[in-house]
């Protein structure tokens, strides 16, 4: 590794994303340790675990699956942080006039979703819960379709939605959930390194941690200016749009918790019993000895 710290950016992760449109918020955390940070773009987070494998990222930051999926493939992955839960940020939809009314009746459906996202952790335990498989439905990678006209249209019979996209097409048309992602577990944003990073590079993490927590900080007391950004730099919604959501998100980092760590365990053992990796894995193998040695300081933000 060059002396950089290569931090890999998407759209589907804000925190991380605001950080590299803000990177003095990192740098000048990072100059005393003669260290520089090279902001790697990534299509999705789906990318993640290929560029993590390959080395040509340092860390991650995603949602929940990939760094299961990256654990099975052999990464020797280490959890650094993860965010507060996200209670509204994912939800399984249908139609108003839809048939199905509960998971169970999902069986021979046709499932809209991002593979290798948050959104297959979800459709997993949802399945599993209610005594079916994921072999049980047809899943669309919605990357590779219209998903909002094929759901309006009935080209797909459900649709594990993200908030943002729902909220927007909520007003003008009428779906019913089957569950949000808060009644099956707390749907964090991960971030994620290779375990010899972590031996080597311990003050660069350190940096990153409390960079996260400060553009967090920034981002939970300045909403309006946040979204502004956001609506030009990525775009898709408008500021109000994206004021809206960040509201009623959550702020601020915690140390990787037994609970969480539970619920990644449980995933993992669902993923590998649905074929959706191809060993078991031993999700706390990932943890650090000291999950609070990164952390300069620990707070949370309620983003309310």
């Amino acid at each position: 590794m060059s002396n950089s710290i290569r931090i890999g950016v998407h759209s589907h992760n804000l925190s991380v994303f605001t950080l590299s449109r803000k990177p003095e918020l990192l740098e000048d955390l990072l100059q005393p340790t003669g260290i520089s940070v090279e902001w790697i773009a990534e299509k999705g987070g789906k990318q993640t675990v290929k560029l993590l494998k390959a080395g040509e990222i340092d860390i991650g930051a995603t949602g929940t699956t990939p760094p299961i999926l990256a654990q099975a493939e052999g990464v020797p992955v280490v959890y650094l942080a993860t965010s507060q839960p996200r209670p509204v940020h994912g939800a399984i939809v249908v139609p108003e006039d839809s048939t199905i009314h509960e998971i169970a009746d999902l069986k021979g459906k046709t499932v809209a979703l991002s593979e290798g996202s948050y959104q297959q952790h979800l459709l997993a335990i949802a399945l599993d819960k209610a005594g079916l498989t994921y072999q049980d439905v047809k899943t669309v990678d919605y990357r590779t379709i219209d998903i909002v006209q094929a759901f309006l249209k009935s080209e797909v019979d459900v649709w594990v939605a993200a908030d943002l996209t729902l909220a927007e097409v909520q007003k003008n048309h009428k779906f019913r959930v089957l569950l949000y992602s808060s009644d099956l577990f707390s749907n964090r944003s991960i971030y994620f390194t290779r375990r010899p990073f972590t031996e080597k590079y311990p003050e660069a993490l350190a940096a990153f941690i409390r960079a996260l927590e400060r553009v967090d900080r920034w981002i939970a007391t300045h909403f309006s200016d946040a979204a502004k950004l956001l609506a030009t730099e990525i775009g898709g919604f408008d500021a109000s749009s994206w004021e809206l959501s960040l509201r009623k998100r959550p702020w601020g980092l915690v140390p990787p918790s037994q609970e969480f760590i539970a619920e990644q365990q449980y995933a993992a053992d669902v993923f590998e019993r649905f074929s959706l990796i191809p060993n078991k894995i031993n999700v706390s193998e990932a943890l650090l000895s000291d999950p609070l040695s990164v952390f300069e300081t620990n707070f949370a933000l309620s983003g309310k």
